[in-house]
């Protein structure tokens, strides 16, 4: 598998990465054996895949990411997971005490049982958060960091309610943010706009996330995403067709919606690598594939650019 270089960090990571999350982490709601989810994940590694991103989240894939990535040589993997301060990634709005910061980060070194984490992403509900992370929480982060229980600091942000990036808009000037994690798919593409200009600027890495979920695998989800844009008129109403919208993307060697989300995200600069999340053996083998092959034809890219050019919602879901 293909590598790009994460930004300034300089850290070599392959272009698809491995997810821990979604709406099953790792086989754990709907009941999967443990070893089959590290059968998975070893297979993942076999196609060349070195980067694994987790989270405390994420019931116990923390523990079951770590109890795989430790066979590993540690120089050959890349490892984030996430740390809650504000909101973060779930509906409890709670904010972390400072103490609260550095235990939060030995418990994930605990759980994965590794030394160190590569990069430890923000999670942070908005841009209300701001001051109290970079006056109370990035200091600590800091001293995790001189400690070398961290090596870099990246962000977050909270996809299902920030669709126009409003916290990343935010944090990225400050300096402090070496990764970015950002919500990007073929409707959703405003951070074409607001966020990886400044990303390619900086040398800031970006970890594509929010390529696929719900929306382009389950084609009655679509539709009503579809429609609802027409109905709030920011999608035109004859831009494309109530049935299958999407389908028109299915041409020449272009065979899902899965893959062209996946190819779209890929292929749009300054991208360093899209998270795949998928907990079956064989959809990772596809995807291992869609992600050997090159970027969308230029006209069905500008065709998305036309349709959705407006749009900033949190789709995926």
């Amino acid at each position: 598998m293909d590598t790009r270089v994460l930004g300034r960090t300089g850290l070599e990571i392959s272009i698809m990465g491995m997810g821990s999350g979604g709406h099953d982490p790792l086989g754990q709601r709907s009941g999967r054996p443990v070893e089959e989810m590290k059968k998975l994940l070893r297979r993942a590694h076999e196609f060349g895949v070195n980067y694994f991103d987790t989270s405390p989240g994420y019931l116990d894939s923390e523990v079951i990411l770590g109890s795989v990535l430790r066979e590993f040589p540690r120089d050959e993997i890349v490892v984030s997971t996430k740390i809650p301060l504000a909101g973060g990634h779930s509906d409890d709005p709670a904010v972390m005490s400072a103490c609260e910061v550095e235990e939060c980060v030995d418990s994930s070194l605990r759980r994965l049982g590794l030394d160190y984490i590569d990069i430890m992403l923000m999670a942070v509900a908005g841009p209300e958060y701001f001051k109290t992370v970079v006056d109370v929480h990035l200091p600590v982060l800091e001293k995790c960091r001189r400690d070398g229980k961290i090596r870099f600091i990246g962000s977050s942000e909270q996809t299902r309610s920030d669709g126009s990036h409003e916290w990343l808009r935010k944090i990225l000037p400050t300096g402090i943010v070496d990764v970015a994690m950002v919500g990007h798919n073929m409707i959703n593409q405003s951070a074409e706009k607001a966020i990886f200009p400044f990303c390619k600027e900086n040398n800031i890495g970006v970890i594509n996330i929010f390529t696929v979920r719900n929306l382009f695998w389950n084609p009655t989800r679509l539709e009503e995403v579809i429609a609802d844009l027409k109905d709030r008129r920011l999608v035109e109403s004859q831009a494309v067709p109530d049935h299958a919208p999407l389908d028109w993307l299915l041409v020449e060697d272009v065979e899902s919606l899965v893959e062209a989300a996946y190819r779209y995200a890929l292929h749009t600069d300054p991208v360093t690598a899209v998270m795949c999340g998928t907990i079956e053996i064989d959809e990772l083998e596809q995807n291992v594939r869609t992600f050997e092959k090159g970027p969308l034809p230029d006209d069905l890219r500008a065709r998305l650019a036309a349709v959705f050019g407006r749009v900033e919602e949190p789709i995926g879901n």
